[in-house]
Order: structure tokens, then sequence, then C-alpha cells
């Protein structure tokens, strides 16, 4: 249940359910108003707006007062609707101060989202919008970000591409010429549930080891022109080695993780991407970390 307050001439209290949109799933906005005078409408209008943010540099060139050019790096926000919907809940009519009035909205969020996404060079973000048309003064308005899951059906079908191994349950992690593999369930893997796994693998020797570090990564790209990109680390742990080696014999190591919560899903958007890898790290002291690793979907629900 959802309470914002308007600042444009009443009191405005929203109920989204559910309270995440799920692509294709039918879902109800309930909005009431409580006018503070009596005011003639032209009619209430409701909307839902998907807005991508995407960050990107540039570089300018100026010449100085003797005329030599000089050049510097700018970083600059872009943004693109990627999703509407818009419905009129009523049209005009009279509202009577200090007295309640509830309209009912019943929606589908789109079929193929995008899904909300939120790094920090890359955001997917949705919006409802709720207004009351007044004729010859403000409008009063409420506006409510929402969040737009990412199904596990999307990522299945292939809408987006997740990788060579994103969908299987036990992918191969080859460093060298001895086997490894990392087992992940459930796959795809939900960002709201916890999760589980195990590791397979052998080396040559045991290796001398600080700790066995679990990462699950998510790699964010602009491909717009000077797009930037960032690697968010969403979910950590270890493996327990109990000694200060690890490996030799072949040998499968199971390890569970908890939710990491974080809305940054598998996605494609107009001027980014979003694309996730789950690391088995060996730290070592005084050599280079080896890396087990390989891809995974992440979804937002497991719904559908």
């Amino acid at each position: 249940m959802l309470n914002p307050t308007d600042t444009s001439g009443g009191d405005w209290h929203l109920e989204l359910l559910p309270p995440v949109l799920i692509p294709s799933r039918p879902a109800r906005l309930t909005a009431t108003f409580t006018p503070h005078r009596a005011l003639t409408t032209r009619g209430v209008r409701a909307s839902l707006v998907g807005t991508e943010t995407y960050r990107y540099r540039e570089t300018e060139t100026s010449a100085g007062p003797d005329g030599t050019p000089h050049q510097r790096s700018v970083d600059r926000t872009g943004h693109e609707e990627v999703g509407r919907l818009e419905a009129t809940l009523a049209g005009p009519g009279q509202l009577t101060a200090g007295a309640p009035v509830s309209w009912s909205w019943d929606l589908h969020a789109p079929d193929l989202g995008p899904a909300t996404f939120e790094g920090e060079v890359l955001r997917c973000d949705w919006e409802l919008a709720v207004t009351v048309d007044v004729p010859n003064a403000f409008d009063s308005e409420v506006r409510l970000p929402v969040h737009v899951a990412q199904p596990t059906a999307l990522l299945a079908a292939g809408v987006v591409d997740s990788g060579e191994y994103g969908l299987f349950d036990e992918a191969p992690a080859n460093v060298d010429a001895h086997p490894a593999h990392i087992r992940l369930a459930p796959v795809p893997l939900c960002l709201a549930q916890p999760f589980s796994g195990s590791v397979t693998l052998e080396t040559e020797a045991p290796v001398a080891v600080q700790e066995v570090r679990l990462e699950l990564r998510v790699h964010v790209e602009v491909t717009h022109r000077g797009g930037l990109s960032e690697e968010i680390t969403v979910a950590r742990g270890h493996l327990p080695t109990g000694t200060a080696t690890f490996g030799g014999p072949l040998a499968t190591h199971p390890f569970t993780g908890d939710p990491p919560g974080e809305w940054v899903p598998t996605i494609d958007l107009p001027h980014g991407t979003a694309r996730a890898r789950f690391h088995v790290i060996l730290a070592r002291s005084w050599s280079p970390d080896i890396h087990y690793e390989r891809d995974v979907a992440l979804c937002t629900t497991t719904e559908v």
C-alpha cells in the first residue's frame, strides 16, 4: 500500500497490486484523491512510463585566447523513453472538498518490459502518474516509482542473450587442462531468492591460497558512442577450505548464497546491456589470483 502526498490541491493514496509489475501479467492500480477544495475537473488520466538513463563521455574542443585548441572530456547523461501505457480514469466532473474519490486502472506491463535496472552508468526506471486535470489552475498530480520484474520466461526463451552457458545448470569453467565445472540452481538465478551451487575441479597440485571467494558480478556497458561501463558485484561469499591449500584431486565443493536483492538483471536496452558471470576465485598472496568463471542469467522473478 502506497501513500504519497500531493502538494497541489489534495492528498493521494495509491494501492498497486501486485506491488511489482510482471510483464504480460495483470495489475490493478487504485488511486484515491481527497481534494482540499471543491474542484471542477476536465478528467483524470493515468500513465506508466519507462525511461532509460545512460552515461557517456564526449570530447569537446575549444580555442584558447591565442587560438590554440584545447580538448577536454565531458561526461553526459542521455534519456530515452522505452515504454508507455496511458488510460483515462474519469471524464469531466465535480469534486467536493474533503470528500475522497477513487479510480481504478487495470493494466498490463508491456510484454517485453524492459525490466527495471538500477546501475550507475545505466538505468531503466518506471513511474506511475495519476493526474486530475483542473482548468485554469495547477493540475493535481501524483508520481510513484514502481519496479518491473525481469521474468524467467523471457530469459529462458532467449529474448535476451545471457551468454553461451547462461541457461545451463552446470557449465565448464576451465582455466587450464584440468577439468572444472560450476553448477548453479536455480537457473536463471533469481536476484530475489537464495541460490545454491557447487564447483567441481582438480588442480595439478594443491594451491596455496589466502581464501576462496565466490562473487556474482554484473558487467554493464553503455553501447552509445563514448559509453561508460561498470562492474557491479552483487553477491559475495567464501568456500571454507579448512587448510591453507585448495584443490588437488577432483572434488566437488558445495555452496549457498543469500538473495542478492539488487535490481540488476540480465537486460538489453536501446543504449546498453548487462551480463552476469559467477566467479570462483582462488586468492593467492604472491601470485595472480586464479579465476574459475561462467555465464549466468539473472532474473528478478520466477513467477513466469
